[in-house]
């Protein structure tokens, strides 16, 4: 035995979690976002044992993301669900029509949960009594809506109460344990410069979050055959923030208001900024107004994706696409290109 080895022994004693790095392997339990190109951004999904932000306007498809990680969650690892519905945004025929089974999700109502505080008790009086060795699921949807109008002293109460409410949760995330959390964005009032986003839900999570994933609406998806009705919209996801892989990675998907996210949405955009599919014309085709796209003889359309991939295996990647060989992106060929660094830190 080592000096370090019998060092950490001792340690172990007084410090349970005390160890040698290199003895605890990463974690390698991934769940899945149901989108294989926001999947490869990731580096293979959200990994269990973090904390995961979700930022956007309303209606930009958090609340969707969060019930397809927690179908996703139950199928691959039967995880208990723990959903904080502070938006009352949970409809249980929804849930189960995007695969979540109803009967292992525990969840409770805006009027039991008036506060932060009130969600942190929640919170402390679940997890110690679930199996430790079990998975588990915990969604806050949104911690935004925690929060109310108030003088400067409420608003740093509230920022120390984020801030408690981590701090409670991080020791909970173990190898089995996930905590995902949905976080408005809106509009600061009188700004006409700069970025005019902030997150109504404080700084914390930023600190906090392994992951930060923002989402933005791009376009809305109109059914022509059917008189213009408008279906859904397009989403664009940016990784601002992960440790588990490259950040600032962007993907741009189809969200749909009855069907979702499909699991293929967007991956034909992907292939296209990696050099792999080469729009028909590319000017439509980034703005939504034109979807074919070729590869050597072949016409595709992005909305028959699986059925090409079914011919062409040798485009479904398992990790996220390098650039094809000799392919030169233009100036922003890295799609969609315009955050604003210094506004969202």
């Amino acid at each position: 035995m080592s000096d370090l080895e019998r060092i950490v022994a001792k340690l172990k004693k007084k410090y349970g979690t005390a160890e040698i790095a290199s003895e605890r392997p990463d974690p390698r339990d991934y769940i899945s976002t149901g989108n294989l190109a926001l999947d490869l951004c990731l580096e293979g999904g959200i990994a269990f044992g973090y904390a995961a932000s979700f930022e956007g306007l309303s209606g930009s498809g958090k609340s969707l993301l969060l019930q397809m990680m927690l179908a996703d969650a139950q199928k691959k690892f039967d995880a208990v669900g723990i959903w904080v519905d502070r938006e009352k945004a949970w409809i249980n025929k929804r849930a189960t029509e995007l695969g979540i089974d109803t009967s292992k999700v525990i969840r409770v109502e805006p009027e039991d949960i008036p506060t932060i505080k009130h969600a942190e008790e929640f919170l402390m009086d679940v997890l110690p009594t679930l199996d430790k060795d079990s998975y588990k699921l915990i969604a806050i949807d949104s911690l935004s809506s925690f929060m109310k109008e108030g003088d400067k002293a409420d608003m740093g109460k509230n920022a120390q109460n984020i801030h408690n409410l981590f701090r409670k949760l991080i020791p909970f995330l173990n190898d089995k344990t996930s905590l995902h959390i949905a976080n408005q964005m809106t509009y600061k009032v009188g700004i006409t410069f700069g970025n005019p986003l902030t997150t109504t839900g404080g700084e914390g999570p930023k600190y906090y979050s392994t992951y930060r994933l923002k989402l933005d609406d791009r376009k809305t998806i109109v059914n022509a055959k059917f008189g213009g009705e408008i279906v859904g919209n397009w989403l664009k996801a940016t990784v601002i923030k992960t440790r588990l892989g490259p950040n600032m990675r962007s993907v741009v998907f189809p969200f749909y208001y009855k069907e979702g996210i499909p699991f293929l949405g967007g991956y034909a955009r992907l292939l296209a900024n990696r050099g792999y599919l080469e729009p028909k014309n590319k000017a439509e085709f980034k703005v939504f107004k034109q979807s074919t796209l070729k590869y050597n003889d072949e016409t595709i359309n992005e909305f028959k994706i699986e059925e090409f991939l079914e011919k062409h295996p040798e485009l479904l990647f398992d990790i996220y696409p390098p650039y094809n060989e000799g392919f030169i992106p233009e100036s922003g060929e890295e799609d969609f290109d315009d955050i604003d660094l210094e506004g969202e830190e």
